[in-house]
């Protein structure tokens, strides 16, 4: 799968989707200028591959967060102190959907000006 992401319509996608103001999906794709088919092409990239807790409440006629998630398009950064270093490891969060847990993923990004190409490939370990 390979998609184009505009870092700004993500960053978009995801204040609308705080205030639980994106509106019917057709609302939404108008505005953000792009097709509804695209809408749901970037929702399913940002909840299948970014984990992204989203979604749609009818009573509210809106995408929502089940659980507040943190979402950042940038860099942060963390300085560990030494006990820190010595006691974090990586791997993955205990509580992140397990969707595709069989499966290696790779995430390839190439950035051009505003947008992003990811190249996104899951393999059977």
């Amino acid at each position: 799968m390979k998609k184009l992401v505009d870092l700004e319509k993500l960053s978009r996608i995801d204040k609308l989707i705080r205030r639980k103001a994106t509106g019917t999906p057709k609302q939404l794709a108008q505005k953000l200028e792009m097709s509804k088919s695209g809408l749901y092409e970037i929702i399913a990239f940002l909840k299948e591959v970014m984990y992204a807790p989203i979604i749609y409440s009818s009573n509210r006629l809106s995408y929502v967060y089940e659980y507040p998630p943190n979402f950042y398009l940038g860099f942060e950064r963390d300085v560990l102190n030494r006990d820190e270093m010595q006691t974090t490891y990586g791997g993955l969060d205990e509580e992140a959907p397990q969707k595709n847990q069989n499966k290696k993923r790779k995430i390839e990004i190439e950035i051009d000006e505003n947008q992003v190409f990811f190249d996104v490939d899951f393999e059977e370990e």
